[in-house]
């Protein structure tokens, strides 16, 4: 197996919490698992390690990153640079396909978190592609997809969350994008992206409190 299908396979562990935050990474164990020798495994950690989703113990090996109040507000903060810059780029220039294409979004008629949550990153990863610019796309995809674990834990702290009301606000920010209200747009979004900081900060401290 090579360096990247190892890579691959470990990133998307860690972020859907199959390997949850803080578990312990062990080389011999990995190549184990993976039918290689520690070289490939070692190569695949430190390049999880650049991406902060692995941090090194001294003599002892690895960790699966833990998730802290303040990733979560660097990474939203991060967020909201690159999504308002994408989404009144796609206000101004999304072709129309693109623009139509957004309606799939205005409903989500699944049923459990794993569904919701591939159904909202498909969604501001769709903004993001229609802003034109491919690097400040491939930048915020690549920044949602990594906030998914975050979003992961918050949804098992706190169950019974009617996802509803952000389908909803998906809604309204669809409405200003296909209108080219480019304004309307980033206000939408601002408050869209400020709520759900405020919702996963507030999960992720009653999961402290619940430890």
């Amino acid at each position: 197996m090579l360096r990247n299908d190892i890579y691959s396979s470990l990133r998307n562990d860690i972020l859907t919490c199959a390997l949850a935050p803080g578990s312990e990474l062990r080389e011999q164990e990995l190549a184990t698992r993976f039918g290689v020798s520690k070289s490939p495994v070692r190569e695949a950690l430190l390049q999880l390690e650049r991406e902060k989703l692995v941090t090194v113990m001294p003599r002892q090996g690895y960790r699966v990153a833990p998730i802290s109040l303040s990733d979560a507000h660097d990474m939203f903060g991060f967020r909201q640079v690159l999504e308002l810059a994408c989404i009144a780029e796609a206000a101004r220039n999304a072709s129309e396909a693109q623009l139509h294409d957004l309606d799939r979004f205005r409903e989500f008629a699944g049923e459990g978190p794993n569904p919701f949550i591939e159904y909202n990153r498909d969604f501001h990863c769709a903004l993001a592609r229609a802003s034109g610019n491919a690097r400040m796309a491939r930048a915020s995809c690549d920044l949602i997809e990594e906030m998914d674990r975050l979003v992961r834990v918050s949804l098992n702290a706190v169950r019974g969350r009617d996802p509803q009301k952000l389908v909803e606000e998906h809604g309204a920010i669809i409405d200003a994008v296909q209108a080219r209200d480019a304004k309307a747009a980033v206000t939408l979004l601002k408050n869209h992206i400020r709520s759900g900081e405020k919702r996963l900060v507030t999960a992720l401290e009653w999961a402290v409190v619940q430890a």
